[in-house]
């Protein structure tokens, strides 16, 4: 018989999932979704998990986010620990497609670690050779126990004379954050300003004019940091990250994010920064994430 995913439906056993998520990275990305499913509160994009091959002992987790206004998004992840033979991954990833496609040929977005989007590429090219894909390869981090407290015991930065925080104003200045977003597509400003409404976010003004900011994603990784040209090497983006950890935490959420393997510059101040832990295997290499875009050709 064919290994068969377990749709998670009821409250009780999304809160199973949730808490079993929340202990391993591998799996980072479904505890905050699971909240806004549960909370209702982020509706443009719902949220289907599935389990293999039981709640009670987990080995896979699947996520599927069917967005209003971008392409739908799907992460996988194994369970820390747990070792999968390939032919059976490869019948999982067909069905996990099939339950939540059906026949549909649609674009999307796949968020998992290296090894398992190898394997989904192995399933997409199996089905069909008529697709293409693009790679962004990432670094992780997230923060310890340890982090977190020091996070909260730590204010917020002062910053130069003139500028101050505040928040984004998410109908008149959503704009303004996407057109910054080297990443946004279509669908983008509308999802950023939903992001803006719903979900948390910082800013800092100058002459009352937002001069670096930084939101939260919906999957609850920090997302579009970003500092005009002109008000950079002030310690603002470090400013605003440091206001967005606080209100995470204050939500009783892990903060986390990516950085681009490519993006020297982030990535070794991520890597010096106390607060912040790089995911790692046990030699202390750094793993990588890969959100991978599939598009029909």
């Amino acid at each position: 018989m064919k290994a068969t995913l377990i749709e998670i439906t009821t409250r009780e056993n999304l809160r199973r999932a949730q808490a079993q998520c929340s202990r391993h990275i591998s799996a980072i990305y479904f505890p905050f979704s699971i909240h806004t499913q549960l909370e209702e509160s982020f509706p443009e994009s719902p949220v289907r998990v599935f389990v293999y091959p039981n709640i009670s002992h987990p080995k896979m987790f699947f996520m599927f986010k069917n967005n209003e206004y971008i392409k739908p998004t799907l992460a996988l992840a194994q369970v820390s620990g747990t070792s999968m033979n390939r032919l059976e991954l490869i019948d999982l990833l067909h069905e996990f497609r099939t339950r939540v496609f059906g026949a549909k040929r649609q674009p999307h977005l796949v968020i998992a670690e290296e090894h398992l989007i190898k394997m989904y590429g192995v399933a997409m090219r199996m089905s069909s050779t008529d697709w293409t894909n693009n790679d962004l390869r990432l670094s992780l981090f997230y923060m310890t126990e340890t982090q977190k407290n020091l996070a909260l015991t730590t204010p917020l930065p002062n910053v130069p004379k003139g500028y101050y925080y505040d928040e984004i104003e998410p109908t008149e200045e959503a704009e303004i954050v996407n057109n910054t977003w080297k990443h946004a597509g279509a669908g983008d400003l509308e999802q950023t300003m939903a992001k803006l409404l719903r979900l948390p976010s910082s800013c800092i003004r100058f002459n009352g004019k937002p001069v670096a900011f930084e939101m939260i994603d919906p999957a609850g990784f920090f997302n579009n940091q970003y500092v005009f040209e002109d008000h950079r090497r002030k310690g603002l983006g470090n400013a605003v990250e440091m206001d967005l950890i606080h209100k995470t935490l204050s939500l009783g959420f892990s903060p986390f994010k990516t950085v681009a393997k490519d993006n020297k510059i982030v990535l070794d101040a991520s890597v010096a920064n106390k607060l912040w832990t790089m995911w790692s295997d046990e030699d202390g290499n750094a793993k990588t994430v890969v959100f991978q875009t599939w598009h029909c050709v």
